[in-house]
């Protein structure tokens, strides 16, 4: 990829981390997904900045939280959660810095509004 053109993706993603709400946990993205049906949101703590060093990425961390079913206990639910950077630079076996790429991990959790993990029955 040339350079431009990750200016330009770079530039794109910026734009799109302005219009998201910087949260300093998960938590407040998981409740507003619970209540709305989903929510976006920006990394900024320690740990984001610990990960955009390691992997060498000066791109915002990009939460995206997406409720998809319900749980047998009221106010739960279960929820995808989206975590992404652009240009994540990784190494290889020797340490040699890899091309840059974007990454992102996907996994779902049953969570309650009230900030609790249910106990029991996957969800539906």
């Amino acid at each position: 990829m040339s350079s431009r053109a990750l200016i330009v993706i770079l530039a794109l993603l910026a734009q799109d981390a302005m219009a998201r709400q910087t949260v300093s946990s998960l938590k407040p993205l998981l409740v507003e997904a619970l209540r709305k049906g989903s929510a976006e949101g920006l990394l900024a703590n320690p740990d984001a900045k610990a990960f955009s060093q390691t992997f060498g990425s000066t791109a915002p961390i990009l939460i995206d939280v997406v409720r998809i079913g319900s749980h047998q206990e009221a106010g739960c639910g279960r929820l995808r959660v989206t975590t992404s950077q652009a240009g994540v630079v990784e190494r290889d076996q020797k340490g040699h810095a890899l091309p840059a790429k974007d990454q992102r991990m996907v996994y779902q959790v049953n969570f309650c509004g009230s900030g609790r993990f249910p106990i029991g029955e996957e969800g539906r």
